[in-house]
């Protein structure tokens, strides 16, 4: 199955993030600049690319924490560090707050880097 990610190509944070987990070697994956590729503004109208990552992965759409989510829960890395990111973003109430705050950093960045 296809997998699209599409992430904020100005975001240090963002970038490559499918290449961490490891996710080409078991998925199709395209991974698009959100900025450039504005394919997902056709595909999907009602989502913002500042509330987070975006994810298209059979026929369904995900954004920010559920994104991230649905990335660990696929991917097959292993791990310390992995194994926190998957317990964190599992976690509603935990991956909410984690995710806050990686905006509020990615903002302050994309201020910082202008």
């Amino acid at each position: 199955m296809k997998l699209t990610l599409y992430y904020d190509g100005k975001c240090p944070f963002c970038n490559r993030y499918a290449d961490i987990l490891k996710l080409k070697r078991s998925f199709d994956v395209e991974i698009c600049d959100a900025r450039t590729d504005l394919s997902w503004k056709v595909l999907k109208k009602d989502i913002q690319l500042d509330d987070g990552v975006i994810v298209s992965y059979d026929g369904k759409w995900y954004q920010g924490v559920e994104a991230l989510d649905m990335l660990l829960s696929i991917s097959q890395y292993e791990g310390f560090f992995f194994t926190l990111q998957k317990w964190v973003f599992a976690n509603k109430i935990i991956g909410n707050i984690v995710y806050s705050c990686f905006k509020f950093f990615r903002k302050i960045a994309l201020l910082l880097n202008r």
